[in-house]
């Protein structure tokens, strides 16, 4: 156990597995030696809500939604150094300037892009972004889902983005032209991921192994496929015979 008491929430490894980063209600991001070494130290200190989201490859940069008293949230990064067995912040930066709500940034695994999610339609979609923006502005972005989508995920072992869609997880395959980001058609990876989609956007109900060959689901405890409660029904035969055995008749 790696945290006591407050509200700790959205834990997120470091690349070299050597860190925690989470969210503590009220507090902002905190950081944790995965050992338990040490206590929980802070990272990125505000009173607003602050969720983890991801590193660089080269962990020296993170990622992570910053949610407003409207429920709005917006990207930013803050690069990170590990002096002495603990990870310490620079200044962080606004990564997006946008009137709509982002969340959910997720780098690649060459640390070249940035997928999020953005509600600017109306309905959250996934996009694709280059990172560091270019310094003219924020660049060119490519909208990657095309029936809504949440929680993107970049697969480590192919050129491949996993996002959610409802109870389903569509993969799309990308290159790279230049400065563009190509991205094909969304094709459906898992049809029906049962209840996983618990605060979908909000929670991220699903992870990918660092093989990709499993999927990790978080599962509510009503849902069909959990485990169900076992109730015993007791029936007593001829509960009056006995009734009149204890108790006779005239007592």
């Amino acid at each position: 156990r790696l945290t006591f008491g407050e509200a700790n929430t959205r834990p997120i490894w470091s690349p070299d597995g050597r860190y925690v980063v989470f969210s503590r209600t009220g507090s902002g991001m905190f950081q944790v030696r995965a050992d338990g070494a040490r206590q929980p130290q802070a990272l990125v200190p505000s009173k607003v809500v602050l969720y983890p989201s991801s590193f660089t490859p080269d962990g020296r940069r993170l990622a992570y939604s910053e949610v407003v008293a409207t429920g709005a949230s917006q990207i930013w990064t803050v690069p990170l150094e590990d002096r002495g067995g603990e990870l310490s912040a620079g200044t962080p930066e606004p990564f997006l300037k946008s009137r709509s709500s982002e969340f959910a940034p997720a780098f690649s695994p060459d640390g070249r892009w940035l997928a999020y999610q953005s509600n600017e339609s109306g309905t959250n979609e996934v996009y694709v972004r280059p990172f560091p923006p270019p310094a003219s502005g924020q660049g060119s972005r490519w909208q990657v889902s095309n029936s809504g989508g949440t929680s993107p995920r970049w697969s480590r072992s192919g050129r491949e983005l996993i996002y959610q869609a409802g109870d389903e997880l569509m993969t799309v395959s990308y290159s790279v032209s230049g400065d563009a980001f190509v991205a094909d058609k969304p094709r459906v990876w898992i049809a029906a991921l049962g209840d996983a989609a618990i605060g979908g956007a909000v929670i991220g109900g699903w992870d990918l192994a660092p093989d990709g060959k499993r999927v990790l689901v978080v599962t509510p405890a009503d849902s069909a496929d959990s485990t169900k409660a076992e109730h015993h029904v007791v029936f007593l035969q001829n509960f009056f015979d006995e009734l009149r055995r204890k108790v006779p008749l005239g007592k």
